[in-house]
């Protein structure tokens, strides 16, 4: 059980780093980007490049890579933004939704057109793990999970507590309103636009470390992260983090559940031993999604919206 809490909550910091930008996003501009994902997939390999090229020590040299990939990426939000969005905007949100499709397909395959298609790793030694009672935890691990707290915590500082913060949330609130009382709408949005591709470019370095960077990254993670975000209320940051923690709970307990005893009862199996594939993984969130959708629409944290 101690291995299954240690997976799980990777599994939900990884997604935590990518939900609450996409959920940012959305709060503000009122449309679900898929191309969110596709900047982790960016500023993983960015960070690659760079920390190939730096002088330090491995662990050194990926901290200054994955804080530069950050930066570059939140640019590169901010100009996916002017050149696409913004000439969108006012129109139907389903043009945006398709939009975002486009640059999320030029996105993964100008990363893979630059990086190629074969896996790769970052610079990391080998590490013992740490033994805590049947589980396992590499130093790595660890360091995915606080950094994906620390981020949330500064976040949930930002938003509440300085004047960026109060500006994007009235700007979600009611962005007319805003900008009546002298509120640049304009630059906020790029903000989101920026902080949003950084936590995604953040989040696509914490899961190339616990696992390797491809190209298709990003669409592969792509589905859990929209279940995450939809699970806890989609416009929702603390709801992103929420259903976060929910399914990478569901993911690791699912697949560990021994389900014959119920298989038996509901008269579906007679076998005493039944687990869930592996490859069925996905399947895991999305039925929680269907639930959630049909006993409350809205999310565990979500509100309606006049």
């Amino acid at each position: 059980m101690i291995q299954i809490l240690i997976d799980s909550l990777i599994r939900a910091a990884e997604l935590a780093l990518l939900g609450v930008g996409l959920t940012m996003v959305y709060d503000v501009l009122r449309f679900p980007s898929f191309a969110h994902v596709e900047f982790g997939t960016v500023g993983a390999f960015i960070a690659l490049t760079i920390s190939l090229a730096l002088p330090f020590g491995p662990g050194s040299s990926l901290v200054i890579a994955g804080i530069v990939a950050m930066v570059a990426v939140g640019f590169l939000g901010v100009a996916t933004d002017r050149a696409v969005f913004s000439r969108l905007r006012g129109n139907s949100p389903i043009l945006l939704l398709i939009a975002s499709f486009g640059v999320g397909i030029v996105l993964r395959f100008g990363a893979q057109a630059i990086w190629g298609a074969n896996a790769q790793s970052y610079p990391l030694p080998l590490m013992r793990p740490w033994l805590i009672g049947d589980g396992r935890l590499t130093p790595s691990a660890a360091a995915i999970i606080v950094v994906a707290l620390v981020t949330m915590l500064l976040f949930h500082f930002v938003l509440n507590r300085t004047t960026l913060g109060i500006a994007m949330r009235a700007t979600a609130d009611n962005k007319d309103l805003a900008e009546a009382s002298g509120i640049f709408t304009e630059r906020v949005i790029r903000l989101v636009w920026f902080v949003g591709a950084a936590l995604a470019a953040l989040g696509g370095v914490m899961l190339g470390v616990a696992t390797q960077l491809h190209t298709n990254m990003g669409f592969e993670i792509m589905l859990p992260v929209f279940a995450a975000v939809i699970l806890g209320g989609i416009g929702n940051p603390y709801g992103a983090v929420l259903g976060a923690l929910v399914v990478g709970f569901a993911e690791n307990i699912g697949l560990a559940i021994n389900w014959g005893s119920l298989a038996s009862a509901l008269g579906l199996a007679t076998e005493d031993f039944l687990f869930i594939p592996v490859g069925y993984k996905a399947a895991i969130p999305f039925t929680l999604v269907i639930i959630m959708l049909l006993l409350r629409p809205t999310g565990l944290l979500g509100e309606k919206r006049a």
